[in-house]
């Protein structure tokens, strides 16, 4: 019988067609639970260089880590460090703790959470909790990155989520859901007693402070016998203040004293930014508002302190608000109703 040779053309074509395919053309059906932090470092300087930065990560540490990661108590799953205190180096830690789920998750996922943490170790970002309007995080930067999809076979979200990543004016353009009704309530932060993140410092034991249940307040007090040199103060510390672009920012507080001496109380907003550069990013003051050359003394019943940003930018990677004693100052100050507001401009 004569043979059919298209059929044998046709099976031979199928054939070479099927095996010819590259590897990666189908999914490993068994993935490296624990492949090369490299592979996601790699991908991240590709990203990089595709929007013309060129980057040096040969100062940052990759490493894996047997069990849960612990910082200050508490459990997690990856770390960005900008600089490890055993090392001093740029580091991202991944657990292969069970729990963390890292040897199971996809490809993809991993390259997010990556992504995530050397943000943290490498570009100096730290979480950023604020959402668009239709509910996808703004940023890759999100404290529960682990649980969002972002860019799953969307190539559009991808390059957003990674133009944001290397600069967050990426997002200007995007409509970010807002936290709260400005206009209704513009209070965006204040002091509470009950707050952990306050931190003092007593200009060397010139003055002391405390922070009141009763009237929550931040007060100072000079101490008798040892008369100060420097600046005492409160301060606290807020990343990534979600206000929406171009508002007008205020840092208020009544100020009450029975009576002080010498040149006063006064209260300051520094403002920092980051700025990217090849060997990894630097997180500089960009602006510093004050009244501390004009601070107030004397006797003193709820009279406001204020100073004003008077147009915001999601440039501003971290506030930090003070309270602050004069060096020279004598007596007892209660910083009241201490709080940051927020008006929209049109």
């Amino acid at each position: 019988m004569k043979p059919n040779y298209s059929s044998i053309i046709l099976f031979l074509l199928l054939f070479c067609a099927f095996f010819s395919c590259k590897e990666d053309d189908f999914p490993d059906p068994n993935p490296d639970p624990f492949p090369s932090l490299e592979i996601f470092k790699e991908r991240f300087l590709a990203e990089a260089k595709a929007r013309g930065l060129s980057l040096d990560l040969s100062g940052v540490d990759l490493i894996y880590v047997d069990g849960d990661i612990m910082q200050n108590g508490e459990a997690f799953c990856g770390f960005g460090y900008q600089n490890y205190p055993s090392t001093g180096r740029r580091t991202v830690l991944i657990s292969k703790s069970s729990r963390c789920g890292w040897a199971t998750q996809s490809d993809l996922q991993r390259e997010r959470f990556f992504f995530h943490e050397i943000g943290h170790a490498f570009v100096n970002l730290s979480h950023d909790d604020s959402f668009l309007c239709d509910g996808k995080p703004t940023s890759l930067m999100h404290s529960q990155v682990a649980t969002f999809d972002y860019y799953q076979n969307d190539p559009t979200l991808k390059e957003y989520y990674l133009d944001e990543l290397f600069d967050k004016m990426a997002s200007e353009q995007k409509c970010i859901a807002e936290i709260q009704n400005f206009e209704a309530d513009p209070v965006f932060f204040k002091h509470l007693a009950e707050d952990d993140f306050w931190f003092f410092y007593n200009a060397k034991g010139s003055f002391s402070g405390n922070r009141s249940n009763t009237t929550n307040s931040l007060n100072i007090s000079s101490i008798d016998g040892k008369p100060s040199t420097e600046t005492g103060y409160w301060y606290t510390q807020i990343d990534n203040p979600d206000i929406p672009e171009g508002a007008k920012v205020t840092l208020r507080t009544k100020v009450n004293s029975s009576g002080l001496k010498g040149p006063g109380v006064a209260i300051a907003l520094r403002v920092y930014e980051t700025e990217l550069f090849s060997n990894g990013a630097q997180t500089t003051q960009s602006e510093f508002y004050s009244t501390e050359n004009s601070p107030i003394s004397g006797v003193l019943s709820d009279h406001i302190l204020e100073v004003t940003i008077p147009n915001f930018t999601r440039k501003s990677e971290i506030f930090i608000p003070f309270a602050v004693m004069m060096p020279g100052t004598e007596g007892e100050v209660q910083f009241e109703n201490f709080e940051i507001l927020v008006e929209k401009q049109n």
